[in-house]
């Protein structure tokens, strides 16, 4: 692979991990600002700083080596195809970075908090397909299969700590300060958790790019520094369409649902990471969890169409980058070998 390529790979990995702070800064803050527990500015700021602090918490407790980036993206596949091929790797790299970029700023245009992780995946699929002739599908069935019992166990779980909530605050156990304040608290996990679990793309794309123009220096510890500060940046800009969508759209959120919704993410992203060792989609965590906190509060509390139309943007997500990721590696690869 070419300094050039290299370069342009890290470029779109920055601005990847810029987009994804962008795209999902909603996660972290969008209960805290709709209850009023937060002021806008404090809430994008404390995200912002948790997300840089995940993110060099979750470059710290792995390796960065290129057998957990290949293990992690799923791409043995890929690599065995393009072997003595760095540039038509670097070809469908570059594809799927643009494919997931170009696909956070879609939904975000139009307030759909869709997962970026399965952006990316489906897009390497694509790639892979048109580069490999074939694809690691046991670690996408994998990832496909938690991506469906992913948000139903975090609606059920948050619909049980909804429930825990609402009997202390009758039993006057709990206090609207105090939820209040545990509901900061658990914002800051989901702050931190993002970064964990979202700066592993742009990081794994590095550390295999480096290792196929022979640079494995590009994993030092100023690049992963530069992706945490890049989702941190990205988290400070604020969602506000998609913040729209979580806090208002779905339901009327108050803070004893806004509690509830993030513990129950933060908890589902840590089974996850720790866990399952699978990405967890944090945007699909924390809207299933408001739905679930808002059942508990009665079927009406649930607006369905706008529930509707987030799962139609769950669902489209995979075929449509898959199709997209193949087209532009078709015409990455083309390029590369002209």
């Amino acid at each position: 692979m070419s300094a050039v390529l290299l370069g342009l790979i890290v470029a779109l990995a920055l601005v990847m991990a810029y987009v994804n702070g962008f795209h999902d800064a909603s996660n972290a803050v969008s209960t805290s600002i709709t209850t009023r527990t937060l002021q806008e500015s404090t809430a994008l700021t404390m995200a912002a700083l948790l997300n840089v602090l995940g993110a060099l918490l979750g470059a710290g407790l792995i390796a960065l080596t290129t057998e957990w980036a290949v293990s992690m993206l799923g791409l043995q596949t890929l690599l065995e195809a393009t072997a003595g091929h760095g540039e038509l790797l670097g070809a469908a790299l570059v594809a799927v970075l643009l494919t997931t970029i170009f696909w956070d700023l879609t939904t975000w245009w139009f307030g759909m908090p869709t997962s970026t992780w399965h952006a990316f995946l489906a897009a390497l699929v694509g790639a892979s397909l048109v580069i490999a002739s074939a694809a690691d599908w046991s670690r996408l069935g994998w990832v496909l299969l938690v991506s469906v019992v992913g948000p139903v166990l975090s609606a059920a779980f948050a619909f049980v700590l909804m429930h825990l909530v609402l009997r202390l605050g009758r039993a006057e156990m709990l206090r609207a300060g105090q939820i209040r304040f545990a509901q900061t608290i658990s914002a800051g996990a989901v702050a931190t958790g993002h970064g964990m679990n979202d700066s592993r793309i742009p990081l794994a794309v590095v550390v295999i790019s480096g290792a196929a123009a022979g640079v494995p220096g590009v994993t030092s510890l100023s690049m992963v520094l530069a992706i945490a500060v890049a989702v941190g940046a990205g988290t400070l800009m604020g969602g506000h369409r998609l913040i729209r969508t979580l806090g208002r759209r779905l339901t009327d959120l108050t803070a004893a649902q806004g509690l509830a919704a993030e513990t129950s993410s933060a908890a589902s992203m840590t089974l996850g990471m720790l866990g399952l060792e699978v990405p967890m989609s944090t945007s699909q965590s924390l809207a299933s969890s408001v739905v679930g906190a808002g059942l508990a509060r009665g079927v009406r509390h649930i607006r369905w169409g706008v529930a509707r139309e987030v799962i139609i943007a769950w669902l489209i997500t995979p075929p449509v980058c898959a199709l997209l990721g193949a087209a532009l590696a078709a015409v990455a690869a083309t390029a590369v070998s002209a």
